[in-house]
């Protein structure tokens, strides 16, 4: 008999907190956003997020989106008594920041060159090659400039970290290129 009655106070009363409506956006628009390191969606979104077990728990969203910078957001519970619903608003915005562009006018003596930026080609003397601030590991950037009857060109920027000492790598506005006729 006392099953019964537990039983139909779970199913009327249900279990638990009720899950908590979100609206999450960003601005851009389309940036997928995780919960807890799981993807839940890509902005604008709706979702339900659940009562975690346990007391303190901390809720961590991050927007992602190429050619922007990561934005996370922690929600934690203050007191053992707090909820999901507690500390989440019921509104989520993320406003991505864009990733710096670094332009690189490239040009050649004579002009008329293919230039190639690892492998992939970026135009012909003169052009402009653009590079995006990335956050990760150092970055290698070869630049190879070829034309026909004359000696190939190239450049190599080796990206750096900051330095203890206070120096960062900095992006040179132009690369030039002396080319010198093949031998025949």
């Amino acid at each position: 008999m006392v099953a019964i009655f537990v039983a139909v106070l779970a199913i009327l009363g249900g279990c638990g907190p009720k899950p908590h409506l979100v609206h999450i956006s960003s601005e851009p628009a389309g940036a997928v956003v995780f919960l807890n390191d799981r993807v839940i969606g890509e902005t604008p979104l709706d979702t339900t997020i659940r009562q975690r077990d346990g007391d303190y728990n901390i809720y961590t969203f991050k927007a992602l989106k190429e050619e922007y910078k990561p934005v996370k957001q922690a929600f934690k519970e203050q007191l053992y008594h707090q909820t999901a619903a507690d500390v989440i608003p019921a509104q989520l915005n993320f406003v991505l920041e864009e990733r710096k562009k670094y332009p690189i006018a490239i040009t050649s003596v004579p002009s008329g060159a293919v230039v190639t930026l690892n492998g992939e080609v970026v135009g012909e003397t003169p052009c402009t090659a653009t590079i995006r601030e990335r956050i990760g590991e150092p970055r290698i950037f070869d630049f190879v400039v070829v034309k026909e009857r004359y000696a190939q060109g190239q450049k190599v920027l080796r990206e750096f970290a900051p330095q203890e000492n206070g120096a960062v790598f900095e992006f040179p506005q132009a690369l030039h290129f002396e080319l010198t006729a093949a031998s025949q």
